[in-house]
C-alpha cells in the first residue's frame, strides 16, 4: 500500500539522486570530475571503481524508494543516506575540506536526512498498525 510521503522528504531525495548520478558517472567515466587532477592508474583504478559500485548501488536504492513511495524502504534509504554523510562529514575536514564543509554536510544533509528517516519510520509504524488493526 502507497503512503503519502511528504512533498520535502521527495525533493531531498531527488537532489541526493541527482548528486548520486553525478558521481556514480564521474567515478566511472571522469573522476577528474570529483576529484581535480586525479589520475586513474593501476594503484588508483580499483579504489574508484569501488567507489562508483557504493554509489551506483546507492543510487539505484534511491531511486526505487523514490519510485515505490513505500515509507518502511524509503526509511530504509534515507539511513543509509545519514549514515553516509555523517561519514563524510568527518572525513572531508581531515583530507583538507575545511571545517565549513563540515557544516554545510550537517545541515544540508545529516540534520534532514535523519529527520526523513524519523518521519518515515513513524508513517511506516502508523500504517502497519492500521492494518494490524483493520485485519483483525
Amino acid at each position: 500500500m502507497k503512503t503519502k510521503i511528504p512533498i520535502w522528504i521527495n525533493i531531498l531525495q531527488v537532489l541526493i539522486l541527482a548528486i548520486l548520478t553525478f558521481q556514480t558517472y564521474a567515478c566511472y567515466f571522469n573522476p577528474s570530475l570529483l576529484y581535480a587532477g586525479f589520475t586513474v592508474d593501476a594503484v588508483t583504478v580499483k579504489m574508484i571503481y569501488v567507489l562508483a559500485g557504493r554509489n551506483a548501488v546507492m543510487m539505484i536504492i534511491s531511486l526505487l524508494a523514490l519510485i515505490r513511495q513505500d515509507a518502511r524502504f524509503y526509511s530504509f534509504a534515507f539511513l543509509m543516506h545519514s549514515l553516509r554523510e555523517l561519514q563524510d562529514m568527518f572525513i572531508v575536514p581531515l583530507t583538507g575540506g575545511g571545517l565549513a564543509i563540515f557544516f554545510v554536510f550537517l545541515i544540508v544533509f545529516v540534520i534532514p536526512e535523519i529527520t526523513a528517516y524519523f518521519k518515515l519510520n513513524k508513517i511506516a509504524n502508523e500504517l502497519s498498525l492500521r492494518n494490524n488493526l483493520t485485519a483483525k
